[in-house]
C-alpha cells in the first residue's frame, strides 16, 4: 500500500479550478465603503475569545437537515456545522486535508481505499466515531428506498465498506473499478452515529448486494422500512436525531423562525484545529427582504446574503453609519432558465435555441445585477479555463433570429391573436407557459423582464412564486413548465452526472428537466471513467459542446455575492468557495459581546 500524495493530485486537478482564475482573491470593503480587490486577509485570532451569538438571515426555512436526504444549499450550509466528513478540504488551496480521518491508503490498482480515524473524533454525546458510524452510512446512501438520488449517484462506484482487522478505527473501502473521483467521493460524505439512528443494528443484515439491484431490493422488507425512517421528517428535524460530531449542535428548528445551534462543548477539535468562537449561531428566516435590511440595521441580524443589488448599492452605499461593512467574495456559482422537456413547448431544440436569443443578458446584468455578473455559455465556472470550453460564441439577445428560429419549428400566429401557435400531436397548442419561481423577488424582476422580451414574438409567459419548500417539491416532481434558478460550482472536479445524466431524471434526481440524450450519456460515462486527465479535459469540452448545442438550460450568468455583516465580529475571512464566510471563525472581544458576557469555554 502506498500513502496517497494529495497535494501533487491537487495540483493537477484542483488547483486551476479557482485560484488560477480568482489568483486566491476577494473583494471587500475598506473604512470608507470602497469597494476593493485585495488578499485574503490573515488569520485573526491572536487575542480570539469565546462567546457571543452570530445571528444570520436566512430568506427560508431549510428543506431537511439529516444530510443524506437533504440537496438544497441552505440545509447543506447548516449540517456542515453540524456533522463532518472523513476528509475535508482546505479553503485556500482546495487539497484534500484530515478530519475524521487521515489521508487514505490506496491499493496499486486504485479499486482499495483504507482510512485510520482518529481516535480523538466522537460524537457530540460522547460516543466516538468508528468504523462502524461510516459503515453505516454508506450503507444509508446506497439503500435505494433512501430519498437520496442527487448523492446515491456519486457511490455506485463503491462495492462495500468494512472495518479492518477488527479494528474499529480503520475502514476499508472496496470500488467496482477505478474510478478517478473515487477518493473525492469517500471524503465528502458526512458520517453519521449508527448508535443514535440503528440501535437495534438492523442495517448489519443488509447485504451489499441488496443495494445493486432494486427487484433483489424489494425482497427485503427491512430495507424499505428503514428507508422511510430516513425520510422522516422527524430524522432531519428533531434533536435527538441529529447528532454529529461537528463543532455546532443542532438545538432547536421552529418552523418559520429559523433554526439555532448551539457551540458543541465537548468539540473534539477536527483533523487540523477547527474553532467554535460565537456560543451561538442562529439560521434566522426572515422571507421579506425589505425587513431583512431594517433588521441588519437595527442589529437583530449580524450577517446576511444580500438578495436585491439596489439595497447593497443605494440602500446600503453609507453602511459604515450602522457599523456594517461589506464583502463581494466570488463564489463559484451559475444561474439559467430551465426547460422541461416533458412539456411539447420545449422539446425542440430550435426553440430551446430561439428562447436563449430572446434573454438580454448584459441588460439584465448592468441595470437589474448592478453590474454583479459575467455572462456564460455553459456550467463551468468561467475563471475555470483548463476545464471550460471557450470556443463556445455568446448566444446575443437577437429577437429576430428567434423569431426565425420559432418559424423554422413550426410556431406561427394562425390565428392573427398575438400568441404563436403550432399543432402538436393532432391539437392546436398556444406558446403560452409558465416560469415557477421561489419568493426571491430578484428572480421575479429578471423573469418579468424576459417574459415581456417573449411577449414580443408571439410567446405568452406568467410567473409564479412558492415558497421555497413547496418550489423544491414543485420542481423535484417535474410539476413545472419553466423555472428561473441556480447551482453551484465545485471546487473539486466536475462531474456532469448527477445534474444531465438521463438515469437522474427518474424519481427525484437532480436531472429534474428530464433531458435524455444517449451522446450526453455515454460522454458523461465515459468522462467519469476516464483516467487520463488529458482525455477527461477534451471529453468535458465536447460535452459541453453538446449541452450548448441542445440548450436544455439557457445559461445565464455567473454571480458575484454580496454580504454584509458586523464590524464587531472579527477574523471574518471570505473564501472562494460556495458559500464564502466560514461563520465558526468569527468571534468578538469581550468588551463588544452583545448577547453572552466572554467565558472562556
Amino acid at each position: 500500500m502506498n500513502k496517497f500524495k494529495m497535494t501533487a493530485l491537487f495540483a493537477v486537478l484542483i488547483i486551476s479550478l479557482v485560484v488560477a482564475g480568482c489568483g486566491g482573491k476577494t473583494t471587500q470593503q475598506n473604512n470608507n465603503n470602497d469597494q476593493q480587490t485585495s488578499e485574503i486577509p490573515a488569520v485573526d485570532t491572536a487575542s480570539a475569545v469565546n462567546g457571543d451569538w452570530l445571528i444570520i438571515r436566512e430568506m427560508s426555512d431549510p428543506e431537511k437537515l439529516n444530510p443524506i436526504v437533504s440537496n438544497d444549499a441552505s440545509a447543506t450550509e447548516i449540517c456542515s456545522y453540524i456533522f463532518e466528513s472523513l476528509l475535508a478540504q482546505d479553503k485556500l488551496s482546495y487539497e484534500l486535508i484530515p478530519s475524521l480521518a487521515g489521508l487514505p491508503e490506496i491499493s496499486p490498482d486504485n479499486l482499495t481505499y483504507t482510512f485510520a480515524i482518529n481516535k480523538n473524533a466522537k460524537f457530540s454525546d460522547g460516543k466516538p466515531v468508528t468504523a462502524n458510524d461510516v459503515v453505516f452510512t454508506l450503507k444509508t446512501i446506497k439503500n435505494p428506498f433512501v430519498d437520496d438520488a442527487a448523492l446515491r449517484n456519486y457511490f455506485e462506484m463503491v462495492d462495500k465498506a468494512e472495518m479492518v482487522d477488527g479494528d474499529q478505527y480503520k475502514v476499508k473501502f472496496t470500488l467496482t473499478k477505478p474510478n478517478w473521483r473515487g477518493l473525492y467521493t469517500l471524503a465528502s460524505f458526512q458520517v453519521l452515529p449508527k448508535h443514535v439512528l440503528d440501535p437495534g443494528n438492523v442495517t448489519d443484515n443488509f447485504n451489499w448486494d441488496e443495494f445493486k439491484d432494486m427487484n433483489v431490493a424489494k425482497k427485503n422488507p427491512e430495507l424499505q422500512k428503514f428507508a422511510d425512517f430516513i425520510n422522516s421528517q422527524e430524522v432531519s428535524r428533531e434533536a435527538k436525531y441529529l447528532v454529529g460530531s461537528g463543532p455546532y449542535m443542532f438545538e432547536k428548528w421552529d418552523t418559520g423562525a429559523g433554526v439555532t445551534l448551539v457551540k458543541n462543548p465537548n468539540y473534539w477539535g477536527g483533523g487540523t484545529v477547527t474553532p467554535n468562537y460565537p456560543q451561538k449561531i442562529i439560521f434566522k428566516t426572515i422571507q421579506d427582504n425589505s425587513a431583512a435590511l431594517v433588521s441588519a440595521k437595527n442589529k437583530e441580524v449580524d450577517a446576511m446574503y444580500v438578495i436585491k443589488p439596489s439595497d447593497f448599492y443605494k440602500d446600503l452605499e453609507n453602511a459604515d453609519q450602522f457599523n456594517i461593512a461589506k464583502a463581494r467574495p466570488y463564489e463559484p456559482a451559475y444561474t439559467y432558465l430551465a426547460w422541461n422537456q416533458l412539456n411539447p413547448l420545449f422539446q425542440d431544440k430550435k426553440v430551446r435555441l430561439a428562447l436563449a436569443h430572446l434573454v438580454d443578458r448584459k441588460t439584465i446584468i448592468d441595470k437589474v445585477m448592478y453590474g454583479d455578473g459575467t455572462p456564460i455559455q455553459s456550467h463551468i465556472f468561467y475563471k475555470n479555463t483548463k476545464l471550460l470550453n471557450t470556443d463556445l460564441p455568446e448566444i446575443p439577445f437577437d429577437p429576430e433570429k428567434a423569431k426565425q428560429l420559432l418559424q423554422e419549428a413550426g410556431w406561427t400566429d394562425s390565428n392573427g391573436d398575438g400568441v404563436l401557435d403550432k399543432v402538436i400531436n393532432g391539437k392546436k397548442t398556444d406558446f403560452k407557459f409558465t416560469f415557477l419561481s421561489n419568493t426571491n423577488p430578484v428572480r421575479k424582476q429578471i423573469l418579468l423582464v424576459i417574459v415581456d422580451a417573449l411577449k414580443k414574438v408571439g410567446i405568452q409567459a406568467d410567473v409564479q412564486e412558492l415558497e421555497w419548500s413547496v418550489y423544491l417539491d414543485k420542481t423535484k416532481k417535474h410539476e413545472f413548465e419553466a423555472t428561473y434558478s441556480a447551482w453551484t460550482s465545485p471546487t473539486t472536479p466536475p462531474d456532469p452526472y448527477q445534474i444531465w445524466h438521463s438515469s437522474q431524471s427518474e424519481g427525484e434526481g437532480s436531472n429534474y428537466i428530464s433531458f435524455k440524450n444517449k451522446t450526453s450519456d455515454s460522454l458523461i460515462e465515459a468522462y467519469r471513467n476516464e483516467m487520463d486527465e488529458s482525455k477527461r479535459i477534451a471529453m468535458i469540452k465536447e460535452w459541453q459542446k453538446l449541452i450548448y448545442d441542445e440548450q436544455p438550460y439557457t445559461f445565464l450568468w455567473s454571480p458575484r455575492a454580496r454580504y454584509i455583516y458586523d464590524k464587531r465580529f472579527k477574523n471574518a475571512r471570505w473564501y472562494n468557495i460556495q458559500p464564502s464566510p466560514t461563520y465558526n471563525e468569527w468571534w468578538v472581544p469581550a468588551g463588544s459581546q452583545k448577547y453572552t458576557q466572554n467565558k472562556n469555554n
